[in-house]
């Protein structure tokens, strides 16, 4: 039996909800705008688009090339990867993302599953009606009657898990999609070409303890971060749509100044206040970091993805391997 692990869920969903960007409508199949008549208020990106270019990093003449990805994107981009397929069919390894996995036997599925299921629901019954402020139970009830979502199953939901569901809900709504085609399609072309996949998996060895400090999470913590899924939801929608365009664009610069944008973080503060959650976060991080330095001794070329955000931003990955002496070229 397979299940959705509620704690990599939550950190690895909500964690990509911390920056914003903006945008405007672009025709169907559009080829894409020249650097002289690019907008920056574009809010649908549809047909063909290049996505975002790759960074090298080198040691001597080993190179690793790092594609930056992002959720979420247009649900009708179709990306243009002939220059990654090319890339692929060079290199003797693929970087995959970094995976979070409870470590249990077949076995220990069953009482796992159970136990996220409940996990995931309020305590005694109790609603989010009766559990959230009556304000913001309202400004709730305004998204799942603007976007017709069916609320049954939110109802139940501890407000943090709400919180991502309301949030995944709303962008499919809005053509945006959190679906990782391009990590799909970057797996694919290493099979095509029978390259090694670097499996990046942390495996928690204790996950029943994890999920159950996250269920001893305050009440005022996971509120906050529903108010600021709400919050975002009711204003910042134009600005992931923006990213969204920059990302599809190869626009890198916009991307890279949206690293400044308004952070709401009280999702990702409330998650890394657990102890044990963090410590998941930190392993992630510093494992995708030796997977990269282990290639660059290794082999001669080699491609690997990470979330753009988690390489550009202040002390992110290229930084990180900047101050570690390797070169670092780029957009």
């Amino acid at each position: 039996m397979r299940a959705r692990w509620l704690t990599g869920l939550l950190l690895f969903a909500l964690a990509q909800y911390a920056y914003c960007a903006s945008g405007n409508d672009v025709a169907d199949n559009a080829a894409p705008p020249s650097a002289d008549n690019q907008v920056m208020d574009e809010v649908v990106i549809t047909g063909e688009w290049p996505g975002p270019q790759l960074w090298k990093i080198s040691k001597g003449d080993h190179v690793v090339w790092i594609l930056g990805t992002l959720t979420p994107l247009p649900r009708k981009m179709i990306w243009k990867y002939a220059d990654v397929d090319k890339i692929i069919a060079a290199s003797q390894e693929v970087i995959g993302k970094t995976n979070v996995r409870p470590k249990v036997s077949i076995f220990g599925w069953v009482p796992l599953y159970f136990q996220i299921r409940k996990a995931a629901k309020l305590p005694d019954k109790q609603t989010l009606k009766e559990v959230l402020p009556a304000d913001l139970y309202q400004r709730y009830a305004v998204l799942v009657h603007q976007y017709r979502l069916d609320d049954g199953d939110f109802e139940r939901l501890r407000p943090i898990v709400a919180a991502m569901r309301l949030y995944q809900a709303v962008i499919e709504a809005n053509d945006l999609t959190g679906k990782n085609d391009v990590h799909e399609t970057v797996l694919k072309l290493a099979e095509e070409h029978d390259v090694p996949l670097k499996d990046v998996t942390i495996k928690v060895g204790e996950p029943r303890e994890v999920l159950k400090d996250v269920s001893q999470l305050p009440r005022s913590a996971e509120i906050a971060c529903f108010t600021d899924v709400v919050a975002g939801l009711e204003t910042d929608l134009p600005l992931l749509k923006k990213r969204a365009a920059a990302w599809a664009r190869g626009d890198v610069e916009t991307l890279r100044k949206l690293v400044t944008a308004k952070e709401r973080s009280a999702c990702r503060d409330a998650l890394f206040s657990v102890q044990s959650v963090k410590a998941v976060s930190d392993e992630a991080k510093s494992t995708w970091l030796n997977a990269i330095t282990y290639s660059l001794d290794h082999n001669q070329s080699a491609l690997a993805l990470s979330p753009v955000y988690d390489l550009i931003s202040q002390g992110g990955g290229l930084d990180q391997l900047r101050k570690a002496g390797y070169q670092v070229e780029g957009p």
